[in-house]
């Protein structure tokens, strides 16, 4: 539960009342994008950014930002508790009592930002390896409904799929306010049903809430509903990009059950912050970190800022033969289908630098001998420079091994 980190982290309270459509307006002109935060929006405590940076994260684990994506490489799953005392009190369903929040003008309505949509195979029986849990934007289409943006062939929309080819709904539980570590663990591409074992090893554990068919995290709000076959257009919505992003026929969301904390805190992703990026970009470190030890002496990696923590990675290497830079590019490309571009650096570049990062470009990298250009592969649909397919590109600044001593650093 959101609440439960408050004690943690240096939280600033605001009691100002602000409207559901001024919040992003009032972070900004308060310069908070980077603070966590809890807010008064129209009488609701709204929590904010209580994982907006790497830094933030790793306080959470308990590591050095150095060790983060080894440390995550690393992580063996651990197995959850599962009690039957589902703490929660349940309302009657109105969404439009929560406040959920319109962030730009020309979003398509208010949106759901950091609900974990919750769901499990319709034949599978109620135990942790049944279940899957990732983060989702929902438009608010009233009372009872909302609409979900569901990619493909992600594991939600496989779900759903699979449900309608036997003609049922997808039931699902969405949880609103659950620990960030629980956030980032929804986050995280992982295989079918090792989200909670993989946010128990991140928590060092877990426990479970068993209600109806669904197991549940501590949290804030949980919502328990069916994803219909019913369609309805989803967006615009800013994406990571700070674009929005296009406007799409996706599935709508019929909420059944609604259950509150006393006093519940309401937690909210700003679109297209720091926040957002932690969330979409770093969970991809580990995955490209392992794909690329498969073909060279991975070091660290890193999902740059510049790119929205989405499209560019640097990829620091022990480089022991020459094409050890390339391998890595190729296979870090191939990591992750989003991926659009990778610098790949020897172990002296400090990663955390764009400083350091340039300097390897400029001096250890000549264009014509270590540009790598792949034309028309699948790349994000968030991309606004991309069509159907993208080009992708890496650049190997690695030392040549032959020369090594034209490259010493001095200072």
């Amino acid at each position: 539960m959101i609440r439960e980190v408050i004690k943690f982290l240096k939280v600033k309270f605001f009691d100002e009342e602000i409207r559901h459509y001024e919040v992003v307006d009032f972070i900004r002109r308060n310069k908070l994008e980077k603070t966590p935060i809890v807010l008064n929006v129209e009488g609701k405590r709204v929590a904010k950014n209580f994982i907006c940076s790497r830094d933030l994260l790793c306080r959470y684990l308990g590591v050095e930002k150095e060790d983060l994506c080894r440390y995550l490489v690393n992580l063996n799953y651990r197995g959850v508790e599962i009690s039957e005392d589902f703490p929660l009190k349940e309302v009657e369903v109105d969404l439009e009592e929560l406040p959920i929040i319109k962030y730009y003008p020309e979003d398509g309505g208010r949106y759901i930002t950091a609900g974990i949509i919750i769901a499990k195979d319709v034949d599978s029986e109620v135990k942790p390896s049944s279940f899957n849990a990732s983060i989702h934007r929902m438009m608010l289409l009233g009372r009872n409904k909302l609409v979900a943006r569901l990619v493909e062939p992600r594991h939600t929309y496989l779900l759903w799929k699979n449900a309608l080819e036997k003609g049922k709904d997808l039931p699902v539980a969405i949880v609103i306010g659950a620990h960030p570590l629980f956030l980032f663990a929804s986050a995280t591409r992982l295989p079918f049903g090792k989200e909670f074992e993989f946010a128990s090893a991140l928590m060092k554990g877990l426990k479970l809430y068993r209600i109806e068919d669904f197991l549940v995290p501590s949290s804030e709000i949980v919502l328990l509903g069916r994803i219909t076959d019913k369609l309805t257009k989803e967006g615009p919505f800013v994406d990571i990009t700070g674009t929005y992003d296009k406007v799409r026929e996706q599935p709508i969301i019929e909420i059944d059950r609604m259950f509150l904390a006393e006093n519940f805190i309401y937690y909210s992703i700003t679109p297209a912050s720091y926040e957002h990026m932690v969330l979409m970009g770093i969970p991809y470190e580990p995955i490209i970190f392992k794909a690329v030890s498969n073909v060279c002496k991975v070091k660290n990696v890193v999902m740059t800022i510049g790119s929205r923590c989405y499209f560019h990675a640097i990829v620091q290497i022990e480089k022991i033969t020459e094409g050890d830079g390339k391998n890595a590019i190729i296979a870090a490309l191939s990591a992750n289908p989003s991926l659009k571009g990778v610098i790949v650096v020897d172990d002296d570049i400090d990663i955390y630098s764009y400083e350091d990062v340039e300097y390897a470009i400029a001096t250890r990298f000549q264009a014509d001998r270590d540009f790598i250009l792949i034309e028309g592969a699948r790349g994000s649909s968030l991309d606004p420079s991309a069509d159907e397919t993208t080009a992708k590109w890496g650049i190997d600044a690695t030392k040549y091994l032959d020369r090594k001593r034209d490259f010493e650093r001095v200072i």
